[in-house]
């Protein structure tokens, strides 16, 4: 790290209404924008440890997330290191856990080695929440939350606004590290 402290491990919960299966399916999907990941494709040629990957636009113009993937366990685990484009902070952690409960799928997020005091720890402050909140409405009713769907029409319409260094062409998959 750049010499700065790492937040300790935030871990966001939510129990989802739905069968482990289809939860596991719906996180790990590489085929379709994810709704609850701010409408980004999962691009990524295998989703198996030390996989490169990178989170597009829905047009695949731009790369917002770079990483590789850690650890892949279905339908219990998946973390991965986690890189905005966008800005100059090293990468974190990002870990997925998915735990069988009375009333559904226990769904944890959990972020580490998140650099202190960065533009990534800012963001990924209010990504947690968002996440898991959207991942549930989701699961749940297959849509996100009316403030989320607000958001994502609102980013749709700023998309012309999004910063060069995002270019798809910047990022090619697996090239960054």
């Amino acid at each position: 790290m750049t010499g700065q402290a790492a937040t300790d491990k935030q871990i966001y919960r939510v129990v989802i209404n739905a069968s482990i299966e289809a939860v596991w399916s719906e996180l790990v999907n590489i085929n379709s924008p994810r709704p609850f990941f701010y409408d980004a494709l999962y691009d990524t040629d295998e989703l198996a440890p030390g996989a490169p990957y990178r989170m597009v636009s829905k047009d695949r113009k731009f790369a917002f997330i770079v990483g590789e993937v850690l650890e892949f366990d279905p339908p219990h685990r998946f973390a991965q290191t986690f890189k905005f484009t966008t800005t100059g902070d090293p990468p974190c952690t990002v870990t997925y856990t998915l735990k069988e409960v009375d009333g559904g799928v226990e769904f944890c997020l959990i972020t580490e080695n998140v650099p202190a005091g960065t533009k990534t720890e800012k963001s990924m402050a209010g990504g947690g929440k968002w996440i898991t909140e959207n991942f549930k409405a989701y699961m749940e009713t297959g849509k996100t939350t009316f403030g989320a769907q607000l958001m994502l029409g609102t980013m749709s319409l700023i998309a012309p606004l999004t910063p060069k260094v995002c270019r798809i062409e910047n990022w090619p998959l697996g090239k960054y590290q």
